[in-house]
């Protein structure tokens, strides 16, 4: 299992309506191959700050398989307007 992690910034005021689209777009995820679920946790200090992690079976099921459905352009179209910058995505996987 790998880990799709990454840092957006939103902008300030529109944190509770970014959440209830993220919430929103988590449901498109739902249904992607290899998806295993998804958290988002807000920074203390910075409000508008949020690291998000995704897991799934295989790096290829996000790069490959996600990225190349109606499902990807949707969610961006859902969650970037919020964006101060586009985050920079990596994946982790665990090894202890």
């Amino acid at each position: 299992m790998v880990q799709e992690i990454f840092m957006i910034h939103v902008k300030s005021g529109t944190e509770e309506e970014f959440e209830k689209a993220f919430k929103k777009a988590t449901a498109l995820l739902s249904t992607a191959k290899g998806y295993k679920g998804a958290e988002i946790k807000r920074c203390v200090e910075q409000r508008n700050k949020y690291l998000v992690s995704v897991s799934w079976k295989l790096v290829e099921n996000h790069v490959i398989d996600f990225k190349n459905t109606p499902e990807f352009e949707e969610m961006k179209k859902i969650l970037s307007p919020f964006y101060l910058s586009v985050p920079k995505v990596q994946h982790y996987e665990k090894v202890i």
